[in-house]
């Protein structure tokens, strides 16, 4: 990094703490490993601390810092497979006789155009009227 770069950057001061729980950290974590409830510890900071503070604040508290805490895995995804037409080959990395055919066809209907002929609507709407259903050819007599 650039030397000038580094000094304004070691200028600026470290910011404060967002929550006035930050430095009873440890003592909330003691409570949790003695068994006690988050209205628990928030009644010990009433009484002991004169702070107050509502135990789903503690408990939002401590959630946020645990999540920091737990590394975060590395996840290393498997090496992608041989494919034939962005699909994977069947077991093996061979693709078989079969496998090839439906990848032809399914390449076939991605090349396929849309019907032009417009589509007939199914419901009727009018604004003023509940939404209705056009019934099919051939069924205007049915029930």
């Amino acid at each position: 990094m650039d030397e000038k770069l580094r000094a304004l950057l070691d200028q600026i001061p470290e910011k404060p703490p967002r929550s006035k729980l930050e430095q009873h950290l440890e003592v909330i974590r003691e409570l949790r490993r003695k068994g006690r409830t988050y209205q628990e510890i928030a009644q010990f900071f009433a009484e002991h601390l004169h702070l107050t503070v509502a135990a789903s604040t503690i408990h939002a508290f401590i959630q946020v810092r645990a999540r920091r805490r737990q590394p975060r895995p590395q996840v290393e995804l498997p090496p992608v497979p041989a494919t034939v037409f962005g699909i994977a080959p069947a077991v093996g990395g061979v693709a078989t006789g079969s496998d090839v055919d439906v990848m032809n066809r399914i390449e076939a209907l991605k090349r396929r155009r849309p019907s032009e002929k417009p589509q007939k609507p199914r419901f009727e709407y009018n604004a003023n009227e509940p939404l209705k259903l056009i019934p099919k050819t051939g069924q205007e007599g049915k029930p």
